[in-house]
């Protein structure tokens, strides 16, 4: 084979390879919010994107993945992701670095620029925009920013053989007609992720410490329910 064009077969097969698996939220946009002086220990003042990333600020210097973290460490914090500026419709053109690398160790510089955070592990692209920074004494590790959720599409060739029951729930529901254990997601009406385990066929899930309203049971094989919490 010529040598060029086993230079070229190859690199089409690397990049098939390190695209695998590569997912890019292109949800319902949502914010999250942390105020001056919240406690950003508590659940309510972290952005938990997935299991592996918790988005929160101390209340001074930056961005840290609490997840995995337990304070912001320079040129390393927030754990498990990078990010760029620019969006993901222009993906392949993007460099990601360091979440400090890329501000250029200047965060209000982030404010009102498009950027993406691409969760490593998780290998999720999310569209990202900072509307605020808090500085100095003053802002007390206030940030806020808007992003992409993922898609919660209610199409799927077998979603009319799964079903939810009771709906509306109160302390707990079941999936009827699995034919095997799936691992599901249940999300809030913004994308928010609230919790996560392993669906069986006609096995309580307690959902007793949600608070009422809709809500999204995402499982494995991309089949989506919504589910009223009364």
């Amino acid at each position: 084979m010529n040598k060029n064009y086993f230079l070229l077969f190859l690199i089409m097969g690397l990049t098939t390879f390190v695209s695998f698996g590569q997912t890019i939220w292109d949800g319902e946009t949502i914010t999250f919010t942390k105020t001056g002086g919240a406690d950003w220990t508590l659940e309510a003042n972290q952005d938990r994107i997935t299991d592996n990333v918790w988005i929160t600020r101390a209340n001074n210097q930056g961005l840290f993945n609490i997840a995995d973290e337990t304070d912001y460490e320079d040129f390393v914090s927030p754990t498990d992701t990078e990010w760029a500026y620019g969006n993901t419709s222009n993906l392949s053109s993007l460099t990601f670095d360091t979440w400090e690398n890329t501000n250029g160790s200047n965060p209000p510089s982030m404010v009102d620029q498009e950027m993406v955070l691409h969760l490593i592990s998780d290998d999720i692209y999310i569209d990202i925009m900072f509307t605020q920074w808090g500085q100095g004494s003053g802002g007390q590790g206030s940030f806020s920013y808007e992003r992409s959720s993922e898609s919660l599409s209610t199409e799927s060739y077998s979603a009319n053989t799964i079903s939810i029951y009771p709906n509306p729930a109160e302390n707990y529901f079941m999936i009827e007609n699995l034919e095997s254990s799936l691992p599901y997601k249940i999300y809030d009406i913004s994308g928010k992720l609230i919790q996560t385990g392993i669906a069986n066929q006609n096995q309580p899930i307690l959902i007793d410490q949600i608070t009422s309203g809709i809500y999204f049971i995402k499982l494995k094989n991309s089949i989506t329910k919504k589910l009223i919490k009364s």
